[in-house]
């Protein structure tokens, strides 16, 4: 997913209409009236979530809330109290000072709304409604997202059904990158008026930024249903599908929305990545190459672009890419762009050269973030604390129709090869990274439970989940890497899992991430290398505490010697996983299959040697970590 642009829809000027905040994908922000539009406004100044790797889910679930709720129910119990004495000023004040720390709070800003609405001492006219419906707009266009968020509760507890404000605060909120509560304005809207297509789309990509891409996808469906040739919710929902490893189901939307707007930046770029899924690499490139042409400065394009195709020393667009870079001026574009040419520059054997914007892009990635390992840090503890008194009594109930197998290490360790082995088998699905164990786990890991009705509740949560795919095999690989983190649930709640935990080289790995961009929520921590050899620690301290814990029960799988004895390792892997012999599983590169991750290349050539030293052609400039890891 792209940067955020905040725009007017350029077809014309509709004075007195109300404006809708229309989400375009890459997540243009623009104002949309019914009867026309309102004109160009400037960048807005926040950016989206990026789209890439379907690494590492949202972890706020598990952190720490005991302090956060105490001071969340004080500050509303003053607010309240405020408000009863008749210092309502005061009490919103408060509020809003609170929604600035938890913007996504529920109770706050419903008490906000309770409060604000007493204040309307008549009922508004259409006229005065209008105006401040035009003001709130006004100052949207003015890029004033925070006085946006400040006066919309008050305006919307003044015109409830008021759909076109519910759009402007969640345009505003998504500038300000609170996904969460935009996600709540624009369901409010598609409540109001569930007939507009806008609507929808808006939703939908709230919830894509959040990751909650099943969601998105049935939010778009509903606005293409209304608005059949809406090329900008038809690529939307192709980004959804992609994200839920639903690339061949993509394709058809992608091909639409190009077919609608052949020059659609965004959904030539979401088409690229899905063919790339689809192992269409040429295909791909084209689609990179029109969104360029369409788009030269599209940032998030060209580190897709960079990451697939192979520069030469003469390249042309090796040249063009310098000149892009030297006239970008946003942080995101210059992160994004830093990262691209880094890559180019290592295809050519300019290392010193690559490491200097790799450097740089990581570090424009990493000041977005205070402390990236403070929530591990927090999640790692309080797994420990669930699981410090021993393995529990693993439950069998409800019965399993599918036996699923988990592929689990840290962030490019081997588990896309080790899945696609797997997959390779006529018995096994490959089901790519799945959300679907965090979300069976988090409600029992929330209130800190793992006894045996915490546990069936798990487990009926993931065997729904996988029954979903609807696939025939009767074996199911979910290959998210960060499953290691809740391995204690899994091995309880599924005792039929096999769990396969990969290995490889500590610095091969430091170095893979970190020249490798995720941008999913829960791996900021791959944007430096200190803060890499921390979470390593913390990763290997988990495992052996999981190890210590559940003898015998996790299967350790070295990628070095996979890599050198294929045969060897590949018999051992199928027969851990109780599967009989398949030849097949000896040629993965030859399987034909959607692969959704960051080594999707690698996986679809021979299995190779040496690729675990690869970063010591960057050594002068990795020792710091090499120290740290050693």
């Amino acid at each position: 997913m792209g940067r955020a642009h905040a725009r007017l829809s350029p077809d014309g000027a509709g004075a007195g209409a109300y404006p809708y905040a229309v989400l375009q994908p890459g997540n243009r922000i623009a104002l949309q009236s019914r009867g026309g539009t309102l004109g160009e406004i400037s960048r807005a100044d926040a950016a989206c979530t990026a789209l890439a790797g379907a690494l590492g889910p949202p972890l706020g679930i598990l952190e720490p809330v005991m302090s956060a709720a105490l001071s969340v129910d004080q500050t509303l119990r003053k607010a309240k109290s405020l408000a009863k004495k008749g210092a309502s000023g005061e009490a919103e004040a408060l509020l809003r000072s609170l929604l600035e720390r938890f913007p996504d709070n529920k109770r706050a800003i419903e008490t906000l709304q309770s409060i604000a609405a007493p204040q309307v001492s008549k009922r508004r006219t259409p006229e005065q409604m209008k105006a401040d419906t035009q003001a709130l707009a006004a100052l949207y266009k003015q890029g004033r997202h925070t006085d946006v968020v400040a006066q919309g509760p008050r305006l919307v507890a003044q015109y409830p059904r008021n759909a076109v404000l519910h759009n402007i605060v969640g345009a505003s909120l998504t500038a300000l990158e609170q996904y969460a509560a935009a996600a709540e304005s624009f369901r409010e809207a598609a409540r109001l008026e569930p007939e507009s297509a806008e609507h929808w789309d808006n939703l939908g990509q709230a919830l894509n930024a959040l990751g909650r891409v099943d969601e998105a996808a049935e939010s778009l469906k509903k606005a293409v249903a209304l608005k059949p040739n809406f090329a900008n919710a038809l690529s939307n929902l192709g980004y959804a599908l992609t994200q839920s490893n639903r690339s061949g189901e993509a394709l058809a939307f992608l091909e639409r929305a190009v077919a609608v707007k052949p020059d659609h930046p965004e959904a030539l770029n979401n088409l690229a990545i899905a063919r790339y899924d689809l192992g269409q690499k040429d295909e791909a490139l084209a689609n990179y190459e029109k969104a360029l042409a369409a788009r030269p400065h599209y940032a998030d394009c060209w580190r897709n672009y960079a990451a697939l195709k192979r520069f030469t020393a003469n390249d042309p667009a090796l040249a063009k890419l310098e000149r892009v870079l030297a006239a970008a001026t946003g942080a995101e574009d210059r992160m994004a762009l830093s990262l691209a040419l880094a890559k180019a520059y290592d295809d050519i054997g300019e290392t010193d050269k690559a490491f200097e914007k790799f450097t740089r892009g990581n570090m424009l990635a990493r000041q977005r973030f205070a402390d990236p390992m403070r929530e591990h840090r927090e999640i790692f503890a309080t797994l420990r604390s669930i699981f410090q008194d021993g393995a529990p009594e693993p439950v069998t109930t409800p019965a399993a129709t599918k036996r699923p197998i988990f592929v689990v290490g840290m962030p490019r360790s081997g588990t896309s090869l080790v899945e696609q082995i797997l997959a390779s088998h006529h018995d096994v699905h490959g089901a790519g990274e799945m959300q679907a164990m965090r979300v069976a786990m988090a409600p029992a890991a929330a209130e800190r439970r793992a006894d045996r009705q915490a546990l069936e509740g798990v487990r009926k949560r993931y065997l729904d989940a996988i029954d979903a795919l609807d696939v025939k095999e009767p074996v199911i690989v979910d290959k998210m890497p960060q499953n290691f983190r809740w391995i204690g649930y899994i091995a309880a709640a599924l005792p039929e899992a096999t769990i396969i935990h990969t290995r490889r080289d500590p610095v091969a790995v430091g170095w893979s991430i970190y020249r490798t961009f995720f941008p999913a929520k829960g791996l900021e921590f791959t944007f430096d290398l200190g803060d890499i050899a921390d979470y390593y620690r913390l990763y290997e301290d988990l495992m052996a505490f999981w190890s210590e814990r559940l003898p015998g029960r996790i299967v350790d799988l070295d990628y070095e010697a996979l890599t050198e004895n294929q045969e060897t390792e590949t018999r051992r892997l199928l027969e851990q996983c109780g599967l009989p012999w398949d030849e097949a599983c000896l040629s993965p590169h030859e399987t034909k299959r959607a692969v959704r991750t960051a080594s999707a290349a690698q996986v679809r050539e021979k299995i190779y040697t040496g690729s675990s030293q690869a970063w010591r052609r960057y050594e002068k400039h990795l020792g710091p970590l090499i120290e740290a890891l050693g």
